[in-house]
């Protein structure tokens, strides 16, 4: 990922990683220095790749990084159901006797 921030040039990965959460959080933080770049042009400031990102590490990555973790959604990080309590069984569920309990009769 690291390739991927050194030049601001597009950097050719394979089709696989789009959906990885690490590449989709680094070209965020790309586009976040592009724009940077851009505003600071804008202000008569001619700055190369590299010191655009020095400078937007600097100032911004620690705050756009936590805003990122608290406001993007990852699936695969939800908490696991948690087992029934000890002594209750699900309807349904074999009982220590080896029955399942129902409610017919």
């Amino acid at each position: 990922m690291r390739q991927i921030l050194e030049t601001e040039e597009h950097v050719p990965i394979p089709p696989i990683m789009y959906s990885d959460p690490f590449y989709r959080i680094t070209y965020l933080i790309k586009e976040e220095i592009w724009k940077y770049k851009w505003i600071e042009g804008e202000k008569g400031r001619k700055l190369s790749w590299e010191r655009a990102r020095q400078e937007w590490t600097d100032a911004y990555r620690d705050k756009f990084e936590k805003f990122l973790i608290d406001t993007l959604y990852f699936p695969d990080a939800t908490p696991p159901e948690e087992p029934p309590a000890e002594g209750r069984a699900k309807p349904g569920m074999a009982t220590a006797t080896g029955n399942a309990t129902s409610s017919q009769t």
